[in-house]
């Protein structure tokens, strides 16, 4: 894999050619508008966590300027997709497909939801490159997060390799715990506190903000232009629960789900449905379950619950509305949480309501069978 060399430019985050380029992007700076205006202390928690927030916003737009004129002069990059003040923005009600959203960032949408998010997006001949940029020290979520978008774009390019560039400050912790794909440039801190404080009360601060012209060069393209295999989210979760229970021989089949394309799903989804159990059955496997759940239907998953265990994860839909996730420990005892009301969890439980039929149905026998052989799924 080619490693990209960081630019003693980006290293020092060098503003001089681009700084008035920052004024143009959209910021949220409301609630540290008022924090200003209510003369808050910096020590106090809610200025803490918004000046941190709105220090990493601006942090990613230098980092993304810098990164344009890396582009125009580095001969691997071959394009190199413009976002912020550089998109059209008529080619912003465009709702499915890679895209630029409202807020003029790099997504990936099905289904009006975003099912990723990436920093910038560039292609040599052969790879496409996704970049992160953090200001925080402690890089462990980021990771974690990056399995995500690297299984998405293996579906989308998949006759390209999938690389990624990390953009971190100094004193970042876990620079060596990402993955080989991954190239990690350290740039130092972004410490230009009057530019910060400039841009929170810039006039120009504003949603609809002016269009900038990229500079003319034949690299710079609009994600609309972008051609890709398109992933269809519903379909696709729909198909694996049809593929996994067509087989014969098994109420499950499991080695259906131990494929590398599975391990992508895995990757994107984090829980895959196989059916569901009613309340009485599922009472035999948690005894203290009270709870009233619409159509008698607790439905049953395999869920990725951390980057290497995979479990049986319960999605229950209570007849006042509420999704509960149910998952049972080995001591008994359950771990239940609520999911939120317009995420992807809930609808996914909800299209799943009205695709499950009497044939997908599953006995506690079945479960217990399938929680003893869940070691055969192997990515």
């Amino acid at each position: 894999m080619h490693q990209f060399k960081i630019t003693q430019k980006i290293k020092n985050l060098d503003i001089s050619n681009i700084k008035d380029n920052l004024f143009h992007y959209s910021y949220d700076s409301k609630s540290l508008r008022a924090l200003f205006k209510k003369n808050i202390s910096e020590d106090d928690p809610s200025y803490i966590s918004a000046y941190g927030s709105f220090r990493g916003e601006v942090y990613e737009n230098i980092v993304y300027e810098l990164l344009m004129e890396f582009a125009q002069t580095e001969e691997l990059i071959t394009r190199f997709v413009v976002k912020g003040p550089y998109q059209d923005k008529e080619n912003k009600y465009i709702k499915s497909g890679l895209l630029i959203d409202r807020s003029s960032q790099i997504v990936y949408k099905s289904a009006y939801k975003d099912i990723s998010e990436f920093d910038a997006l560039f292609f040599t001949k052969d790879s496409v490159y996704f970049v992160e940029m953090s200001t925080s020290k402690k890089t462990s979520s980021l990771n974690k997060r990056l399995a995500k978008k690297y299984a998405l774009l293996k579906m989308i390019f998949p006759t390209l390799q999938i690389r990624a560039l990390i953009v971190l400050t100094q004193g970042s912790i876990g620079i060596r715990n990402f993955p080989d794909y991954a190239t990690v440039w350290v740039t130092k801190d972004l410490s230009d506190e009057d530019l910060i404080k400039k841009i929170i009360f810039s006039k120009r601060n504003k949603k609809n903000i002016k269009t900038l012209k990229p500079p003319v060069h034949k690299k710079f393209i609009e994600a609309l232009s972008v051609r890709y295999k398109k992933f269809q989210y519903f379909p696709t979760l729909e198909w694996i629960l049809t593929k996994s229970r067509s087989n014969p021989k098994f109420i499950v089949d499991l080695k259906f789900f131990s494929s590398y394309k599975l391990g992508l799903y895995f990757d994107i989804y984090t829980k895959l449905y196989i059916g569901y159990i009613n309340s009485e059955d599922f009472a035999v496997l948690y005894p203290t379950f009270n709870m009233s759940v619409r159509d008698d239907r607790v439905i049953v998953t395999i869920e990725k619950v951390n980057q290497t265990q995979l479990d049986i994860v319960y999605y229950a839909k209570l007849t006042n509305g509420v999704l509960k996730r149910i998952r049972l420990m080995e001591d008994g005892e359950a771990s239940i949480k609520d999911k939120e009301p317009d995420g992807f969890t809930n609808a996914e439980v909800r299209f799943f309501m009205k695709v499950l039929e009497d044939k997908h149905k599953l006995y506690v026998k079945n479960i217990n069978f399938i929680k003893d052989k869940l070691f055969l799924i192997k990515e």
